[in-house]
């Protein structure tokens, strides 16, 4: 019976106010929705230090599960820090679980899959984070203690480089 309840549950959009993503949250938790806001990592450049920040995937929006057969979806509508729900002909739209699914796998916080695949010679790599972040380059070799030596083209030339165990997580295999 449990398995079928969540089979029931489906996935939103919500427009948030302006500044109000934890009141949104807060008060749609405390009504029984269950809320998904991606958060992701991006590097800024300022004055000449480079600045981890986490940004909204989604500026402005949120996913909100729920059954629409039990509960009336119009509530989220007058929740506090909710703008409203994304609809169309009067009905809410609706978002694959699929996709959800692999957001969280992609922006969840603490979801550390990011680079436990193996990488070979040849493979080609992309900085997702600091300060090669968007930067793409070539697996050199990898050493038995698990070192990454990659060159990296850069200024129309190319420089090697050692990653270190940070470094490490901030990558992805990329494919041309």
């Amino acid at each position: 019976m449990l398995m079928s309840q969540s089979l029931d549950k489906k996935w939103f959009i919500a427009r948030i106010k302006p500044n109000s993503y934890k009141t949104a949250i807060q008060n749609l938790e405390r009504q029984g929705f269950e809320t998904f806001l991606p958060k992701m990592e991006i590097t800024q450049r300022q004055k000449n230090k480079f600045i981890v920040k986490n940004v909204y995937v989604f500026p402005g929006y949120m996913f909100v599960c729920f059954d629409p057969r039990q509960i009336t979806w119009t509530k989220i509508n007058s929740t506090y820090g909710v703008s409203k729900v994304l609809a169309f002909n009067n009905k809410p739209s609706e978002i694959s679980s699929d996709l959800i699914l692999e957001l969280k796998t992609r922006y969840e916080i603490n979801s550390n899959t990011t680079q436990m695949e193996s990488l070979q010679k040849g493979d080609s790599i992309k900085f997702y984070a600091g300060p090669f972040a968007d930067l793409i380059a070539k697996v050199e070799s990898v050493d038995e203690n698990n070192r990454i030596w990659v060159l990296l083209e850069a200024m129309g030339g190319y420089q090697r480089l050692n990653l270190k165990s940070v470094e490490k997580l901030n990558i992805k295999k990329f494919k041309d």
